[in-house]
C-alpha cells in the first residue's frame, strides 16, 4: 500500500484494474486506492506478471503492507500465509511499516456460488454508507451509468435487521440532525483536521497581500478564448494565475522548495497544486511539470485534472507531488482570504474574485478589474522581504500578461 498523501496511514483497495496473471508494465495503473481524500490509481512498481493479489476489493490496509506480487513470466510464487490476527482499522501508524499480509476477504458466500455483481458508487457515497450502516447493493444509483451518489445514500437508511431477516431493507430517510446532536467526522474531514493542525503547529506562517489590476489579463483571456474556441480549449483566470506563479517560481526557487532536516531541498520540477472543493472537503492535486507548459497546455491540464479529481482517477504523483499551491475562491464572490500551507510545501497563494473597482491612475479615477492575492509562506524557509518580492513578481506578470505568452 503506497503512501499517497501527507500523513496517510492506511488506504482502501477499491478495485483491481488487472486480474491475476495479467501482464503489467512499470507505471501502469493496476488498482484504484481510496485515501482519506480521494480515489487514485495505483501504478505498478515493476514490469512483469501480476502473479498474486493479496488484498481483496474493499479491504483497508496500512501503508507499507504488501497488496500484490509482480513476478517474472513463468515464475512460481509461493503461497503466502495470512496473518494470525486481522489488522484492525484503528491500528497505530507504526504498524504501517510492517510488510505483513492481511487476510483476503472472500467475495462469495462460501458455498461456491458466484460473487455478487460490483456496486458502482462514488468514494463519498461509500464512506457515508459505511458510517450509516447502509447496504449499497440495496440502493439504485442516479449517477452516470447507475453510479450511486452521495444524495442517493442521504436519501435512504437501513432498517434494523434481525439474524433471520435476510438482506437489509432500505427505509425512509432519517430525520435531519437536531441541535446539540454530535455528527461524527468523516475520514476525509479527520484527515483535513490532522493536516491543517500539523501545518499550523509546525509551520510558522507569515502573510503578504497585494491588489492586482487584472484588466489587461481579462482582455487577453477573452482574445485567447476567441482564438481557441474552435479547438475546445478555454483559458480560465486560474490558468493565468498558475502561469504567472510558475514564472515567479523560476525566479524565486525557495518558494518551490521544502524544509528537510536542517536544510532546504530545492525541487527540480514545478508542480502546482490546485485546491479543488469536493462534497466532503478539499483536495489539492497538482499539475505536474508546469515549467515546460505553455498557457494553453496549462489550461488543458487544469481542466483534465479537475475532471479526473471529480471522477476519482487521479494518479498518485498528482495527489502527492505538489511543490506549490494555489487556492482560488473567486467563483464564490470572496474578495480575499488566507490559505493554510499544505505540508510539506513552503507556500500557497490565495486569490479572490476579480471585480470592478475605482482606482487612481495618475490624477484620474478609472474603473479597473481588481483581484486581491495573499501569499502564505513558511518563515523557516523564506522571509517577509522575499515574500514581497515573489508576490510583486506575480503582480507584474499578471498586469503585463503578454509576457505569459512568451
Amino acid at each position: 500500500m503506497p503512501q499517497m498523501g501527507f500523513d496517510m496511514h492506511e488506504g482502501t483497495l477499491v478495485r483491481w484494474l488487472k486480474p491475476e496473471g495479467a501482464t503489467v508494465q512499470n507505471g501502469e495503473a493496476i488498482a484504484e486506492i481510496e485515501t482519506d481524500k480521494a480515489v487514485v490509481e495505483f501504478e505498478s512498481y515493476a514490469s512483469g506478471v501480476l502473479s498474486k493479489i493479496l488484498v481483496s476489493e474493499g479491504t483497508t490496509v496500512p501503508v507499507g503492507q504488501v497488496i500484490a506480487i509482480v513476478g517474472a513470466e513463468g515464475e512460481v510464487v509461493a503461497d503466502v500465509a495470512p496473518p494470525r490476527t486481522p489488522i484492525a482499522a484503528s491500528a497505530p501508524p507504526e504498524s504501517a511499516v510492517a510488510p505483513t499480509v492481511v487476510e483476503v476477504r472472500s467475495s462469495g458466500s462460501g458455498n461456491g456460488s458466484a460473487p455478487p455483481p460490483e456496486v458502482r458508487a462514488s468514494p463519498v457515497a461509500r464512506k457515508l454508507a459505511q458510517e450509516r450502516g447502509i447496504d449499497l447493493a440495496q440502493l439504485v444509483g442516479t449517477g452516470p451509468g447507475g453510479r450511486i451518489t452521495k444524495d442517493d445514500v442521504l436519501g435512504a437508511q437501513v432498517a434494523p435487521v434481525t439474524a433471520a431477516a435476510g438482506p437489509a431493507a432500505v427505509a425512509p430517510a432519517a430525520a435531519p440532525a437536531q441541535g446539540g446532536e454530535l455528527m461524527p467526522l468523516s475520514r476525509m474531514r479527520q484527515q483535513i483536521a490532522r493536516v491543517t493542525v500539523r501545518s499550523k503547529q509546525e509551520k510558522p506562517h507569515f502573510y503578504v497581500s497585494s491588489e492586482i489590476d487584472m484588466t489587461a489579463a481579462m482582455d487577453l483571456r477573452r482574445d485567447i478564448n476567441e482564438t481557441l474556441e474552435a479547438d475546445g480549449v478555454r483559458v480560465t483566470v486560474n490558468d493565468l494565475i498558475i502561469k504567472a506563479c510558475v514564472e515567479a517560481l523560476r525566479r524565486h526557487p525557495k518558494f518551490n522548495a521544502i524544509l528537510e532536516g536542517d536544510g532546504i531541498r530545492f525541487n527540480e520540477a514545478i508542480n502546482v497544486g490546485v485546491a479543488i472543493a469536493e462534497e466532503e472537503g478539499l483536495i489539492v492535486p497538482a499539475i505536474m511539470d508546469c515549467a515546460g507548459k505553455s498557457l494553453r497546455d496549462i489550461a488543458v491540464a487544469s481542466k483534465d485534472l479537475a475532471d479526473r479529481a471529480r471522477n476519482g482517477t487521479l494518479h498518485p504523483q498528482e495527489y502527492t507531488g505538489g511543490t506549490f499551491a494555489i487556492s482560488n475562491l473567486g467563483m464564490f464572490d470572496v474578495s480575499s482570504f488566507i490559505a493554510i500551507i499544505h505540508p510539506p510545501q513552503t507556500a500557497v497563494l490565495a486569490v479572490g474574485t476579480v471585480a470592478k473597482k475605482p482606482v487612481v491612475r495618475g490624477d484620474e479615477i478609472a474603473v479597473a478589474q481588481m483581484m486581491t492575492a495573499t501569499l502564505s509562506a513558511d518563515h523557516r524557509v523564506v522571509d517577509g522581504a522575499e515574500g514581497a518580492e515573489f508576490i510583486v513578481d506575480v503582480k507584474r506578470l499578471l498586469e503585463s500578461p503578454l509576457s505569459l505568452m512568451l
